[in-house]
């Protein structure tokens, strides 16, 4: 256990010579069939392949795949969590459940893309077990507000609280549903598939997640609040 603790933290730390060969269970079986569709072969038939062979534990695919995705990885968990530990627990699940998902991959979308979907669902799991254990703390709450909206910093400046506070003041489906669209460029379709609901409720929670911030910033307004220096 330590050791496979010891290989995720240098997943996300940067390091990429300790990915094991098969430590993440994975089969050492090195068979595969380009996909396709309609006897055209989909996006990237060599990426497919890797991604592939990465999720059968070669060692080598492993590390390009942990490369390639890490950046998108961090920054959906620093969206969701901040600036925290979780974050980088987050980070190393997700690269895990990347990577135990790699034999499903069929190219129909980008690596990054179908590598972030699972990233997202990964870190909201994440996310919610720690709401269950305990409160953020002030500094989890202000560790990333830069990547939490679409904001300009001095638009962010100008509020009466951080952002990332008045995010957490949201129902949760509202809160994911802003983050994963206003934060991550994700587009309509890409969060209904993520969450798992219609176009149409993305829309509706965007819609009412949105209303409500506006509601809680013009409230602080009206009453005069500031931010505590």
């Amino acid at each position: 256990m330590d050791s496979e603790v010891a290989q995720r933290e240098s997943w996300t730390s940067g390091g990429g010579d300790a990915l094991p060969s098969s430590g993440v269970g994975f089969s050492s079986s090195s068979s595969y069939e380009a996909p396709s569709r309609d006897g055209e072969p989909l996006r990237g038939a060599a990426d497919v392949e890797r991604v592939h062979r990465a999720g059968t534990g070669d060692a080598q695919a492993q590390t390009w795949l942990v490369t390639r995705v890490l950046p998108r990885v961090r920054r959906i968990a620093r969206t969701f969590l901040g600036g925290s530990a979780d974050a980088d627990d987050a980070a190393q699940t997700a690269l895990l459940a990347i990577l135990r998902s790699a034999p499903t991959y069929r190219g129909e979308a980008a690596v990054e893309g179908w590598a972030g979907r699972i990233a997202v669902r990964a870190t909201l799991r994440l996310a919610a077990e720690r709401k269950r254990e305990r409160p953020l703390s002030a500094t989890e709450l202000d560790g990333s507000e830069e990547e939490a909206a679409p904001e300009s910093a001095r638009s962010r400046e100008a509020l009466p609280r951080e952002l990332r506070a008045y995010l957490d003041g949201l129902p949760e489906a509202q809160r994911t549903a802003v983050l994963l669209h206003h934060a991550l460029d994700h587009s309509i379709d890409e969060i209904a598939e993520t969450t798992e609901v219609s176009p149409d409720t993305v829309k509706s929670r965007l819609r009412l997640g949105l209303a409500a911030l506006r509601k809680q910033i013009r409230q602080d307004i009206a009453i005069g609040r500031r931010r505590s220096s």
